[in-house]
């Protein structure tokens, strides 16, 4: 049996100092903007992205290195790009060896992570394109000449390879192959999940057989590597936010970690960390070596520290065994050590400040091609609502998931306050609610209103996900205390009801926003 490694953290890197340098990178450079972000957080692993659409950002010898053939570059990044790759394999032995060597001396485990279907719409004479699609478009999802309407997630996913092609499978094969063989690494990812779509849609779930070979032939070359290695080479998975989800698209992850052929799942994007019944994960992986990683995604909409610490708390409680970061990796190491090091604390963590909410499934609704693939894979979330009114007694049904012992909170006199906050649009001043909690009707007369809309932590592109700022949404917030209602831990039901007023509405009422505040003294 593998031995289980403690990494409470795994971080995956989007390749960003070979993509989106616009100067040289040196082993100076990764030290730097890369490993100095590191030291003191509790992130015991690094998944480095080696690339997209089957061109790689490394010294690789079986795939295309972005840039080869190439005389001219219209894009100065990926000019950039390919000179950084030679400059380093004469400086070091290219960027996969550098960097797991400086991250390695670092006490942090290195899986380069390979993204198995990129969706971009990339331009098709563009060296980030890739020979492999040119040449064989037969073995795309989308065939040659077909015509697919637009904007459909049918066209969201066809320029993404189709793994039902044993061409696609043993070119993949080769690269993966050589990732544990050639370098000196702990492991790799396979991230499922940039992008979603691996075969036609029709096919998917009548092919994930292909998909479960694919995956016993790694772990079985994996194991044999690991053998003469010495060591444990650990499979991570990165895939959708449910079972179902998963397996409807071809990605049969019951029985990859009932059959001991995968390490870790990286279970989601992070897109619904509340609506997202990931304890099913969990309990699938009982009784066997494989852990469950709860994931957090950067860009959609998780930086606030109140609502990292309440994903954290419910994916904890959930009975995950670590947590799985995307594009926080140029986060500042001040940052890194202090909210990820709350996280991972389970004896301060209960009693931090939380924010609670309710996913959007309008965050993820475009068709196209980038967008498009997330929305194919994901289930719709609780939010929005477009609200009608309804009889007494009824209304917009809501679930929260809280994982914090409030009445515990109480009895200690540590709880300071609960903050119900709904968020609409189109909410005029005479319209009122009928809000209940858990069968407690919550006081109108009480509200709080605002029309100054809500905000939330973005990064702000100064520095590449790096520097933080606050974006606005408009709308019209409500809030209640509910300090005294019976707040329980697990699932707490929530019901709007909307009751119309007089004046003239432009546009449908929305419940766009929920939010529970949990204060502590």
């Amino acid at each position: 049996m593998p031995t289980r490694k403690d990494r409470k953290i795994i971080s995956n890197d989007d390749g960003w100092i070979m993509s989106n340098m616009r100067s040289p990178v040196t082993p100076e450079t990764i030290q730097e903007l890369m490993i100095d972000t590191y030291p003191g957080s509790p992130i015991g692993g690094v998944s480095w992205c080696v690339g997209n659409s089957e061109t790689f950002e490394y010294e690789t010898e079986v795939g295309e290195r972005t840039g080869d053939g190439y005389e001219h570059f219209e894009d100065e990044r990926l000019a950039w790009m390919h000179k950084n790759i030679y400059s380093l394999i004469e400086s070091s032995g290219g960027p996969l060896t550098e960097i797991s060597r400086q991250f390695q001396g670092a006490g942090i485990d290195v899986l380069p992570s390979v993204r198995m279907n990129s969706h971009y719409d990339i331009d098709y004479d563009s060296p980030g394109h890739g020979k492999f699609r040119r040449e064989h478009p037969e073995w795309l999802i989308g065939q040659p000449q077909e015509s697919i309407p637009r904007p459909t997630l049918e066209y969201a996913i066809a320029r993404g390879v189709d793994y039902k092609f044993p061409g696609v499978r043993e070119h993949l094969t080769k690269v993966i192959f050589e990732l544990f063989e050639k370098f000196d690494v702990d492991g790799v990812e396979l991230d499922y999940f940039r992008h979603p779509a691996f075969f036609r849609v029709e096919e998917a779930y009548a092919n994930r057989y292909l998909m479960t070979d694919f995956i016993r032939n790694i772990r079985k070359r994996m194991d044999e590597v690991g053998a003469e290695k010495g060591k444990h080479l650990d499979l991570l998975v990165r895939v959708p936010d449910t079972v179902y989800d998963s397996t409807r698209i071809g990605l049969d992850v019951e029985k990859w970690i009932t059959e001991g052929l995968v390490d870790i799942v990286a279970a989601g994007g992070g897109f619904m960390p509340f609506d997202q019944p990931i304890r099913e994960f969990v309990e699938i992986a009982e009784g066997t070596d494989c852990q469950i990683y709860g994931s957090f995604e950067a860009l959609r909409w998780s930086l606030d520290e109140d609502v990292m610490y309440a994903q954290a708390a419910r994916y904890w409680d959930a009975g995950v065994d670590g947590f799985y970061l995307f594009n926080y990796f140029n986060a500042p190491n001040e940052w890194k050590k202090r909210v990820l090091g709350n996280m991972v604390d389970r004896e301060k963590l209960p009693r931090l400040n939380k924010r609670y909410e309710l996913d959007h499934s309008d965050r993820v609704s475009s068709k196209e091609h980038h967008v498009g693939a997330f929305r194919y894979a994901l289930p719709w979330a609780s939010l929005p609502v477009f609200m009608e009114e309804t009889q007494p007694g009824a209304g917009s049904l809501l679930t929260l998931d809280i994982a914090d012992d409030v009445e515990g909170a109480k009895t200690e006199d540590a709880l300071a306050a609960i903050t119900l906050g709904l968020g609409f649009d189109n909410f005029n001043d005479d319209d009122e609610l009928d809000v209940r909690i858990n069968g407690e009707s919550v006081s109108w007369a009480s509200r709080k209103v605002s029309t100054n809309g809500w905000d939330y932590t973005v990064f702000d592109g100064v520095v590449y996900h790096t520097t933080m700022s606050q974006r606005h949404e408009d709308g019209t917030m409500i809030q209640f205390d509910v300090t005294d209602l019976p707040i329980v831990k697990g699932e707490n039901e929530v019901i709007v009801r909307f009751i119309r007023g007089g004046g003239p509405h432009f546009g449908a009422v929305t419940l766009a926003e929920v939010r529970l505040q949990i204060d502590y003294k």
